[in-house]
């Protein structure tokens, strides 16, 4: 079975970028954003994926870093 790589990388980056931009362009704008608006929601998410770092992480199936080319 091949392990799982994580690891911050251009996709990451863009998604970064991306999100503050629309964040600023939704609130600019007076919209409402299309993300839950409290902090809970947000971590509620954030969580789920550290959750599910940590099954993965005990399982042996992921490795944190660049994959060797």
């Amino acid at each position: 079975m091949e392990k799982e790589h994580v690891y911050v990388g251009r996709n990451e980056i863009v998604a970064l970028v991306v999100g503050l931009i629309t964040g600023t362009l939704y609130s600019w704008l007076s919209l409402p954003i299309p993300a839950p608006n409290v902090l809970g929601g947000i971590f509620a998410i954030i969580f789920t994926y550290v959750g599910y770092l940590i099954v993965q992480v005990t399982r042996k199936a992921v490795v944190f870093g660049r994959p060797k080319k």
